[in-house]
């Protein structure tokens, strides 16, 4: 009997040991699991301080935002380049006006600072140019309005514009018309420049410019030579001169006067800062006149 009482109390004794070791090892997993998810909750990346409790009021985390991490974000994710091309496509063809208009203001800038660019440049040219001492005029040698004409003595538009010249120079005698030589006819208008030119050697450039403007003015080159002798040009003096290095250093002078300012027609003028291509009437020199030098 009491063999059989110690030999049951043994088989408790590992019954219970067993259940305890059971135990124990469902603690330690339980353990195990709940700690791995503590470390895998977001919340346990929150920082908290002191300020954040309130003894009436619930917790409010705020998370520790990192720049960093936003500038490493790519938008592309979100908005690609495709999707942003194709943005602009569909703005332009629904806003065409609008396109049209910014273009139209685009250009219309550009054009203004373009022609302030020249306008600058024409100036400073017409600085130079009155600068320069000029044989071939007009008028008083020192009258303070100075008129620049640019001739070609084969231009039936210059002849016209001669008259009304000499018209207002009759009414101010204030005035210095100063010409420079535009051939561009042909060859013919070349050697009618060569001819005043020359002339200016010998004193008579008012004379010789004058007759070839007039409507009493031949065609032909031998008519228009003894014209020129019949009004006191001595001509053994005039063909020399017109062969002549001074003859052709004034060709070039007023050839660079006529690329400086690009003209390519006649006649065109120059009246203070005003550069006016084209034939135009006395009441308009005149009014020009009183704009630049009143």
């Amino acid at each position: 009997m009491g063999l059989y009482i110690k030999k049951r109390t043994s088989k408790i004794r590992k019954l219970i040991i067993f259940l305890l070791l059971i135990f124990v090892s469902i603690i330690i997993y339980y353990i195990l699991i709940f700690s791995d998810k503590n470390k895998n909750n977001p919340l346990n990346n929150l920082n908290f301080s002191n300020a954040q409790f309130n003894e009436n009021t619930n917790l409010n985390p705020e998370p520790n935002f990192n720049k960093s991490k936003l500038q490493e974000i790519d938008l592309n994710e979100y908005f690609t380049k495709r999707e942003f091309d194709q943005s602009i496509k569909n703005f332009i063809k629904q806003n065409p006006d609008f396109i049209l208009t910014v273009l139209r203001e685009y250009q219309l800038n550009q054009n203004k600072l373009e022609q302030e660019k020249i306008n600058q440049k024409q100036i400073t040219s017409i600085q130079s140019l009155n600068q320069q001492v000029h044989q071939m005029y007009l008028g008083d040698s020192n009258a303070n309005k100075v008129i620049y004409e640019f001739v070609d003595y084969n231009c039936g538009y210059c002849q016209k514009y001669h008259e009304e010249l000499l018209a207002v120079m009759k009414k101010d005698n204030s005035i210095k018309l100063v010409i420079i030589q535009m051939p561009i006819l042909g060859n013919s208008s070349e050697d009618l420049s060569k001819i005043a030119l020359a002339s200016s050697l010998q004193g008579q450039f008012n004379v010789v410019h004058n007759y070839l403007y007039s409507s009493g003015r031949k065609s032909k080159m031998e008519d228009i030579l003894a014209d020129l002798f019949l009004k006191g040009i001595d001509l053994e003096i005039l063909k020399n001169d017109i062969d002549s290095q001074e003859v052709r250093d004034f060709l070039s002078i007023h050839k660079n006067y006529v690329d400086e300012f690009k003209f390519t027609g006649s006649p065109a003028t120059i009246i203070g800062n005003q550069i006016i291509p084209g034939l135009i009437d006395k009441n308009k020199i005149i009014e020009i006149l009183e704009q630049e030098f009143s």
